[in-house]
């Protein structure tokens, strides 16, 4: 990552990045209490991935707001979202896509916080309460991936009439939020006719289940993978990394030690848990065409079949369960190396 920085600043912004950590404790205070007074958090309602209680879903810090989203077939969805403004003068701007739970307060809100407090504006979005959902975790065909992409390429349009540049908007998103942002750094998936894309994409353990057959890198790229990964794997997406590379475009990538998925999650599950009822597709590996349709065992579906295409892959590779827990320092070393790949890319 960025290697200008003094080491005496970067253990200053350490110190800074634990300690916005910390406020969480005292949020969750009373869910952990709750927790204990049942024993050990179990196994079907408590992972590091979410879902959070109700009270610390929506990210904390921002301003609550709204932003119109086309969909397929005509008329529009009012996606809500959170916006972070930093004191100072705005760098960039970075739009957040939630992961599988659902937005958190203590994932998503706490990376938008700790960008903002580096300078950059940060919209926050959720692409499920629009649709009635409240998780793909345990069904991931109850939204589709290129609808999500839609909304977050919305978002940048929404940042754009804000006033925000247009050629210094990144996207970043933990787990399936991470797919998206994935997804929007390759022409395979868009933009929209008439839109330009992300200048940067993020992906912290993301989903490498969609694979473009010929790489077309639009971003620049930063993927952060955990160690040992039982839901989305890494080998997978260190292959995306590689295709990515060889086409020319300009990635970076690392593997956090110690961690596992959900490794940036709720700071009260640190031990290991499982959850049975998770869908896991570390296995699946679906081609997606330069037409942008998708294949998967010989058999090709468009964008609009996304959730045929997910009961194909029922058939054959999709499992249930994995485990993962919560670990505090490398999520403060992910949010710095987050911040420092904005910087490095955003400088002035």
């Amino acid at each position: 990552m960025n290697t200008t920085r003094s080491y005496c600043t970067r253990l200053a912004l350490r110190a800074f990045a634990i300690s916005l950590l910390c406020p969480l404790f005292h949020a969750t205070e009373g869910w952990a209490q709750a927790l204990n007074n049942q024993g050990a958090p179990s196994h079907s309602h408590a992972n590091p991935w979410g879902p959070a209680a109700t009270a610390l879903a929506l990210p904390q810090g921002g301003t609550p707001m709204t932003f119109k989203s086309n969909v397929e077939g005509g008329g529009n969805l009012l996606i809500p979202s959170v916006l972070y403004k930093p004191a100072g003068a705005t760098r960039g701007a970075v739009v957040i896509v939630n992961g599988s739970y659902g937005w958190s307060n203590s994932r998503e809100g706490h990376y938008a916080r700790s960008m903002s407090s580096a300078g950059f504006a940060v919209l926050v979005i959720d692409t499920y309460a629009p649709r009635g959902v409240t998780n793909t975790g345990t069904d991931t065909s109850a939204v589709s991936m290129f609808d999500q992409l839609g909304d977050a390429y919305a978002a940048r349009r929404a940042l754009i009439e804000a006033g925000y540049r247009p050629d210094r908007i990144a996207i970043m998103g933990a787990g399936r939020g991470g797919a998206i942002a994935l997804m929007a750094a390759d022409r395979a998936f868009g933009p929209p006719e008439g839109d330009r894309s992300f200048a940067l994409a993020m992906a912290v353990t993301p989903s490498c289940l969609l694979r473009p057959r010929v790489p077309k890198p639009l971003a620049v790229v930063f993927v952060g993978l955990a160690e040992k990964d039982s839901l989305n794997g890494v080998q997978a997406c260190q292959e995306i990394v590689a295709e990515f590379a060889a086409a020319g475009g300009k990635v970076a990538s690392k593997v956090y030690p110690g961690t596992a998925s959900g490794f940036d999650g709720e700071p009260i599950i640190t031990r290991m848990v499982r959850d049975p009822r998770v869908e896991n597709l570390q296995t699946c590996k679906v081609v997606v065409e330069p037409d942008g349709r998708s294949t998967f065992e010989g058999k090709s579906f468009s964008k609009a079949e996304f959730s045929a295409l997910v009961a194909q892959m029922r058939r054959s590779c999709v499992v249930r369960g994995a485990f993962g827990y919560t670990n505090l320092t490398q999520k403060a070393n992910v949010t710095l190396d987050l911040i420092d790949f904005l910087d490095a890319n955003f400088a002035q």
